[in-house]
């Protein structure tokens, strides 16, 4: 006789339970605030963006390495008798084992003028070394990001860690463009700048002095 009633009782508190499961959920929904598309990408990780970090790069190295810069004519000799002593002394950046990015400064004459490059004498340079300032295709914009201390960690990988490289080549080609409008104009005539001269030596070997220093540029201004 007691059956029924139990089942009633049953029915009764699956109900309420099934009552308060609902009031949950409504409740769940009422106060969960719904992203737009463009909200969720705010709020989310955001996309590396190599032409992005080339031009925040760019931006520090036009004012960080001609701050930091050494003459060009100091940096050279001391590198050719002891590579590490000079990054040590001359405080380049070391991107990688064996290799060192020297931010320095240069004031010399044009001895060799095409559109690709200039060939300069620096005084201090041994003049057995020859002092060539790339202006086109040979501009490598990985100098300028490793001596901005920009890390391969610091992109999602090679490709992007390349690309910024390649981002600021073109930051660093327009830069030149617009200094130096006529390279062959300035044969004979003075020209002065900042930039880096990048090293890899695994061995630690210093560069002998026939080897050309190529000095990426970073500023440069052509003089009378």
């Amino acid at each position: 006789m007691l059956m029924p009633a139990t089942k009633k009782k049953s029915r009764r508190n699956l109900f309420i339970v099934l009552g308060l499961v609902v009031v949950l959920l409504v409740a769940m929904v009422l106060s969960t605030k719904f992203l737009t598309p463009e909200e969720l990408a705010a709020v989310g990780p955001k996309k590396f963006d190599p032409a992005q970090t080339a031009n925040d790069l760019w931006t520090k190295a036009q004012t960080e390495i001609p701050a930091n810069a050494q003459p060009l004519g100091e940096v050279v000799p001391a590198m050719q008798k002891d590579l590490e002593a000079a990054a040590t002394e001359y405080q380049a950046v070391s991107p990688a084992e064996g290799a060192y990015a020297f931010p320095v400064e240069f004031s010399g004459t044009v001895e060799e003028a095409s559109a690709a490059s200039l060939r300069i004498s620096v005084p201090g340079v041994p003049p057995r070394t020859a002092v060539i300032i790339p202006l086109t295709t040979a501009i490598q914009g990985t100098a300028v990001r490793d001596a901005m201390g920009f890390k391969f960690a610091d992109a999602p990988g090679q490709t992007e860690y390349q690309y910024v490289g390649d981002e600021l080549k073109k930051l660093m080609q327009q830069q030149v463009k617009s200094g130096v409008s006529d390279p062959a104009s300035l044969q004979g005539k003075k020209v002065s700048g900042t930039g880096v001269v990048v090293v890899v030596s695994p061995s630690g070997a210093p560069p002998p002095p026939a080897k050309p220093v190529n000095v990426q540029p970073v500023t440069l201004e052509a003089g009378a």
